[in-house]
């Protein structure tokens, strides 16, 4: 398998497990359980880093990983 779609696939899979927290998080304040929130707050964060990740360090990596392989 090619390393940059292998980078590519771990950077975007913790968008599931955010969608499924953010689900449980929803679930609970349904149930009357205060917990939700900071579940829904753990989910926004874990989104925030996780597009971070995505668009600001994986095309430096990318990059820099091109560059290496070029360099005779």
């Amino acid at each position: 398998m090619d390393p940059t779609k292998r980078l590519m696939f771990w950077l975007k899979v913790p968008y599931a497990a955010d969608v499924a927290l953010a689900l449980i998080g929803v679930a609970l304040l349904a149930s009357g359980r205060g917990v939700g929130w900071w579940v829904l707050v753990f989910a926004a964060v874990r989104a925030v880093i996780g597009t971070i990740a995505l668009v600001w360090v994986a095309p430096r990596m990318l990059a820099r990983r091109s560059s290496r392989n070029q360099s005779p």
